[in-house]
């Protein structure tokens, strides 16, 4: 007679083996733009007496919104990236060689946005309240992966929606290098046979470690250990 087989005991339930995914909206790049706005109201609501600061604390600000921009707007791949970076490098050069680089950094330094405390404070509860929606949402809207299925679950009275990972293929794509640098940030692209189209999962943060996990989670098989035969 032989014992039932059990699962080892250094092996975890394959029930409590699970990886949460949270897709993001794009506006969470705009942190770099929030947390300036706190640091350009600290700096104005100290050193200014209620008019705007002086020096060059607008351009700062206006130079990290337009950064944010461009992230947001354009997908920098790795092709895009490097034109930009030469192109950039090109453009140096080209002042250079006909002597204007002095006089365009000149212009730039003379450039004042004027902004007071209240705009920055007003810019940074702004996106305070976005982001406390978006991180209300993300309670809501979020994956589940489990090494035999995959679940969706969105809205406030919980729907579901699984996936057999039988058949389950995951990729992984970085289609923007700066939004990789910025939140280490990337999508999640599933194929399964029951579906006609692949389910895209956008702006997955530390989507490396992400990855790593789920392939860790989605390649767990019990392990079994049996006792010796009696007969």
């Amino acid at each position: 007679m032989s014992p039932t087989p059990s699962l080892s005991p250094s092996a975890p339930p394959a029930s409590s083996l699970r990886v949460i995914v949270r897709p993001l909206p794009k506006v969470v790049f705009f942190y770099l733009t929030w947390i300036a706005s706190l640091a350009c109201a600290l700096i104005a609501t100290v050193a200014s007496d209620g008019g705007p600061p002086e020096g060059p604390l607008g351009l700062i600000w206006v130079g990290v919104f337009f950064f944010n921009l461009l992230v947001i707007s354009f997908d920098f791949n790795e092709e895009r990236s490097l034109i930009a970076v030469f192109g950039l490098i090109a453009a140096v050069l080209a002042l250079l060689y006909f002597g204007v680089l002095g006089s365009v950094g000149t212009w730039l330094s003379s450039l004042r946005p004027a902004m007071d405390a209240t705009f920055y404070w007003l810019v940074f509860a702004g996106f305070s309240l976005i982001y406390a929606v978006v991180w209300l949402n993300s309670r809501f809207d979020y994956w589940i992966f489990r090494p035999n299925e995959v679940i969706h679950r969105y809205g406030i009275f919980p729907k579901m929606k699984r996936f057999s990972t039988e058949d389950l293929r995951f990729d992984k794509e970085v289609p923007d290098v700066l939004e990789r640098l910025l939140l280490g940030a990337g999508r999640l692209i599933l194929t399964t046979p029951h579906e006609k189209h692949p389910v895209v999962i956008e702006h997955v943060l530390r989507i490396g470690r992400i990855d790593d996990e789920i392939a860790e989670i989605l390649g767990v098989k019990a392990v079994v250990e049996r006792g010796p035969t009696r007969e």
